[in-house]
């Protein structure tokens, strides 16, 4: 073992963070599963409070694998990036049906599963020696290299590395290690330095020029929409669509929307019908993807049941899986606060 391996080591059997996922035997392949699909595109702290309620639900992957697409991904709610649900729950079938894969290149072909997540499993949950690349990694590999790339090449510079220096008989510490420093030391922005473990390796350290690398990836181009959500009220009952497959939110709940109030309605009633009234309520703004979204919320007090809606009870809201933008305007339209059930 080199000295950079040992003292990153030996750092991280000390300072580790306390995570749930995190047990002394790391043999459940299942939690670190869900770990990592939640992880991604999610910071840690907003990952805890879903990882616990998760898994009193679905304790085995069994538990999870026998449950319905509704109810899992109404667990999911708040975490965004819905067909990382879909996926878990698709691969974890899959993995009770067949038996769980013991190599990284078995994990790779279950679906969702890709070389991040394979590795992660595979040397965090059984001890297979497989490297993983993450941000926190690839900026961790930028400064010790002075690697000045970005995108797909800085990614494959930093999996050939971390290929490299993965430690045989601790890959599932090495690997938590490389991502523990990136989180807690060798961050974005103010990264802590002079408590690194391994700053004498560091080249972007030992040069000053850590504020240099990773280097500045290119700025992200948003699409700017202004879209308008009818929330249809009936008694104590509010009209839900589904969203279809393709569209986002997929498989999720929300009340009719669409990038005019002519267009809700037009889906909703028939051409010849008298347009309904409906009263706006307010404005919010929220993102899904490269999309910068302004959602105008109107509320349509129904006095009969409509075609094409799903009327559900208030009291049962949380039982079903409603998209967040979706919640927030029935909470707007209701003048009630509408949080994500079990996460208060």
């Amino acid at each position: 073992m080199t000295d950079f391996q040992r003292l990153l080591l030996d750092w991280f059997l000390i300072h580790q963070r306390k995570l749930p996922w995190r047990k002394d035997d790391h043999s459940d392949p299942y939690a670190v599963w869900v770990s990592e699909a939640m992880l991604q595109q999610t910071t840690v702290s907003a990952v805890i409070p879903f990882f616990e309620r998760w898994m009193e639900r679905f304790p085995t992957a069994e538990a999870l694998a026998a449950s319905s697409d509704d109810e899992v991904l109404g667990y999911w709610q708040g975490l965004g990036y819905y067909s990382r649900a879909r996926n878990l729950l698709k691969g974890v079938r899959i993995v009770v049906d067949r038996g769980w894969p013991c190599s990284v290149s078995e994990w790779r072909e279950v679906p969702g599963v890709g070389d991040y997540t394979a590795g992660a499993i595979a040397s965090i949950a059984q001890g297979i020696a497989a490297p993983v690349v993450d941000g926190n990694v690839e900026r961790v590999f930028a400064r010790l290299s002075l690697d000045g790339s970005v995108g797909a090449v800085l990614k494959k510079s930093a999996w050939r590395w971390a290929d490299s220096v993965v430690v045989n008989h601790a890959p599932g510490e090495w690997n938590q290690a490389l991502m523990e420093l990136g989180a807690t030391i060798c961050t974005p922005k103010s990264p802590k330095c002079g408590v690194c473990p391994v700053s004498e390796f560091c080249q972007a350290f030992q040069s000053g020029r850590v504020s240099d690398f990773p280097a500045p990836k290119p700025k992200k181009q948003w699409i700017e929409l202004s879209h308008v959500t009818v929330v249809p009220i009936w008694g104590e009952r509010v009209g839900l669509v589904q969203a279809g497959e393709g569209e986002w939110w997929s498989g999720l709940w929300h009340p009719p929307r669409g990038d005019s109030l002519e267009s809700v309605f037009a889906s909703l009633i028939s051409h010849e019908s008298v347009p309904p009234t409906s009263s706006k309520i307010g404005v919010f703004k929220h993102v899904v993807t490269r999309h910068k979204i302004s959602l105008e919320v109107r509320r349509w007090d129904v006095e009969e049941k409509s075609e094409g809606l799903t009327f559900v009870p208030l009291a049962d809201l949380d039982e079903w899986a409603i998209s967040a933008p979706g919640r927030r305007a029935i909470g707007m339209a209701m003048d009630r606060d509408l949080r994500l059930p079990g996460l208060e």
